[in-house]
């Protein structure tokens, strides 16, 4: 049996790309974080555990892309991301993909303030992918 595609949005991509697209949507969801919690789709105890991690780490925000690629403290920050962030990787077609990323660009914008998300410049993501964060950060995004 060989192998099936990596997808995002129905579009096959790379392997690199689509965890680019895990990666880029974790970011997403510590940069939302607590506005972000009350909108996903995870346990309670995942809510807890990202909530306690963001107060403890106070992720930098406006600070270098590094604070964002440090490794979640627990198993269940970890999974709880990535639950997430799969759930935004499985989405169908573009539309759903946008209307998966809007509450979480939403979140996450409140707590950058409406400034350029320029850590997102760093990830290496797949054109559907960019094309729909784009969407969602009204041009902003600033990818290369």
């Amino acid at each position: 049996m060989g192998r099936r595609p990596a997808l995002i949005a129905g579009q096959v991509v790379s392997a690199g790309q689509w965890f680019a697209v895990l990666k880029a949507t974790a970011m997403l969801i510590r940069l939302g974080v607590p506005e972000v919690l009350p909108l996903l789709n995870v346990t309670l105890d995942g809510q807890g555990a990202l909530a306690a991690e963001a107060a403890r780490q106070r992720w930098n925000r406006a600070g270098p892309m590094g604070r964002y690629g440090t490794a979640p403290r627990t198993a269940l920050v970890a999974a709880t991301l990535l639950e997430v962030a799969l759930e935004v990787a499985e989405a169908e077609g573009e539309s759903e993909l946008v209307a998966r990323l809007m509450p979480l660009a939403a979140a996450a914008r409140m707590r950058w303030k409406e400034r350029r998300p320029d850590l997102l410049t760093q990830v290496a993501l797949s054109p559907v992918f960019a094309a729909a964060l784009d969407v969602v950060l009204g041009g902003q995004a600033g990818r290369q």
